[in-house]
């Protein structure tokens, strides 16, 4: 963490508080939403294919939120532990400009590269 200023620490905080905010609120709507679908009674067979199929699109965009909320949950945790901005893959810092964009991130690009890399030689 010593890599980071003061300042960049204090941003990326605030971004990652934004990136939960953001989930948060998303995650309230399409409960909201999925909520509503069907309450009226008087669909027809149409309408429950189009309820079923937004209930599911729902409940995959639910998991993806959920996976990234708990991304943002680790990146605190990273931060009360020092290993904030730390890439877990090569323990080289992960560039500040890398963390503004995605402030949870676990890894440097070239890491994030070369797993990739590996997970599709293994599936070749």
């Amino acid at each position: 963490m010593k890599h980071l200023k003061k300042k960049e620490m204090k941003m990326l905080v605030e971004r990652l508080n934004e990136v939960r905010r953001d989930i948060l609120g998303d995650v309230e709507a399409v409960h909201r939403q999925s909520n509503e679908i069907g309450t009226d009674g008087t669909q027809d067979i149409g309408d429950l294919a189009a309820a079923t199929y937004s209930k599911q699109v729902m409940m995959e965009l639910g998991e993806r939120e959920r996976e990234r909320l708990r991304e943002v949950e680790d990146a605190f945790k990273r931060i009360e532990d020092g290993t904030y901005g730390i890439c877990q893959e090569s323990d080289e810092p992960i560039p500040f400009t890398r963390l503004e964009v995605i402030p949870y991130t676990r890894f440097t690009v070239a890491a994030q590269g070369e797993m990739e890399q590996r997970r599709k030689a293994g599936r070749a």
